[in-house]
């Protein structure tokens, strides 16, 4: 028995496809779970002087509300921009890759807002 074959194997075109369209479902399935809103209490530390207050920001649907205010608006999410509108005023935050936190400028500030837990 002095040759032993060694026999290579090819993949064949089918399975090729097959595996590319899995590929491809299972990344618009994750595309999609992702939320695109977000949801729940977001507070930044707020200095003025010698004094410090937390500002809140409660997020439901596309809605948003200033907690201790009648402030109320929209927002949403582009990228990593958080626009919104809030009694009126329009203003753009930007937004981390996780969605737990936010900066936002306001009257000469940067804030950085993080979602409560």
């Amino acid at each position: 028995m002095g040759g032993a074959k060694i026999m290579k194997k090819r993949i064949k075109p089918s399975w090729l496809i097959g595996i590319a369209v899995v590929a491809v479902v299972v990344i618009v399935g994750v595309v999609m779970v992702m939320p695109k809103h977000l949801s729940g209490s977001y507070s930044a530390k707020v200095q003025i002087l010698w004094s410090t207050s937390t500002d809140t920001l409660e997020f439901k649907g596309n809605k948003v509300h200033e907690k201790g205010t009648h402030n109320n608006g929209t927002y949403k999410i582009k990228g990593n921009k958080l626009d919104m509108t809030l009694d009126g005023d329009h203003k753009t935050a930007t937004l981390s890759k996780d969605k737990k936190s936010f900066d936002l400028t306001a009257f000469g500030m940067k804030l950085h807002y993080t979602k409560d837990k």
